[in-house]
């Protein structure tokens, strides 16, 4: 049985079938924080080509959080309206949407700002004081309501990459040695108390997830993350990698990236829904990952920046206009720039 286009809940809420848009960010489709058009008629072709849930891309929690100045926003009650307005066209094309909030941590580029801040006194970053600590774990609770308001169905929390988060789980990072740094369960507490104020302040089907790294000091602490997540509460897990892109082994055998490889090692361990990502654009690769049960979702992030229509295309056997993959990808500057989205414009314009 091909199981892709199968419904499977996360937090009571259906997803209708295991295709994911992973958080993927637009540059240059916004200004200051702000949604605007384009941002909107980006989700909203993705969402009516019949995907199963989108997760919105990295949201700063705080202007000094950010990855880039033009990075979307959500550390104002100001954004809401906008975030609202794509939330609703995502809803109507009966899409499950979550918005994945953010802050980089030593990673920070914001122009002009003078002073970053790290889980320790990291490459050029400061270690943040148990104050700034815990005004930071407030502020993802206060964007985790400002979701709910806007519409959201969640918030991913994003605990990988080399940002904040990560930057606390990391051994390699966090040298602290206060209630924040040293054993597990003191670098993992950040995460614990930023689920505990945003479960508490938003209702019981809210779904609250987690992006995490297989590869956070090892797989096997990872999946002890992983474990734990779950029971503090997080409704899931997307696993990518954390601090850094130092590998994980995997069999020879296994035909897909290493990445993929930890999610499917992670899954072993949790019960709660995972996604896996990296490189799963082709129809067979979803299909053998979702009908031999080694992920519940997969994310197909490039390949749906390519082909707008890539899950219609993949339902109904139609011609996918799969990713290039150019180097670098032309979605880091400007996504009118990708070759496939440049020929499909064509075709349009010659209609």
């Amino acid at each position: 049985m091909n199981k892709v286009f199968t419904s499977k809940n996360i937090n009571n809420h259906e997803i209708k079938n295991r295709i994911i848009l992973p958080p993927m960010v637009t540059f240059n489709f916004s200004e200051n924080g702000y949604v605007n058009d384009r941002k909107i008629d980006h989700y909203k072709q993705i969402a009516e080509n019949g995907i199963g849930m989108i997760i919105v891309e990295a949201t700063a929690i705080h202007p000094n959080g950010r990855l880039s100045d033009d990075q979307l926003g959500i550390w104002d009650d100001k954004f809401i309206p906008g975030l609202k307005e794509l939330v609703d066209v995502v809803h109507e094309a009966d899409c499950k949407i979550v918005i994945q909030i953010h802050h980089a941590g030593s990673k920070t580029k914001v122009t002009g700002l003078n002073e970053i801040v790290s889980a320790s006194d990291y490459k050029h970053a400061r270690a943040l004081k148990l104050d700034e600590i815990k005004e930071i774990i407030n502020d993802f609770k206060s964007a985790g309501i400002r979701a709910e308001k806007a519409g959201f169905d969640g918030v991913e929390v994003h605990g990988a990459h080399g940002y904040l988060l990560t930057q606390f789980f990391s051994e390699k990072s966090n040298e602290r040695t206060d209630e924040y740094g040293g054993s597990f369960e003191n670098r993992i507490r950040i995460a614990k108390e930023i689920y505990s104020v945003i479960n508490a302040s938003t209702p019981d089907n809210f779904i609250i997830g987690m992006r995490m790294g297989c590869n956070e000091n090892s797989l096997d602490e990872s999946k002890k993350f992983a474990q734990t997540f779950e029971n503090l509460g997080y409704d899931y897990l997307s696993v990518s990698t954390g601090l850094d892109a130092t590998e994980i082994d995997k069999p020879e055998d296994f035909p897909y990236h290493w990445i993929v490889y930890g999610g499917t090692e992670i899954k072993k361990v949790v019960d709660i829904p995972v996604i896996g990502v990296y490189k799963i654009k082709e129809r067979e690769q979803i299909e053998y990952l979702i009908n031999n049960n080694l992920l519940d979702f997969v994310a197909v992030g490039r390949g749906q920046l390519a082909d707008y229509n890539f899950t219609k295309h993949l339902k109904e056997n139609g011609e996918i206009l799969y990713c290039l993959e150019c180097n670098p990808c032309q979605w880091r500057y400007d996504g009118s720039k990708c070759p496939r989205q440049i020929e499909v414009a064509k075709k349009k314009a010659n209609r």
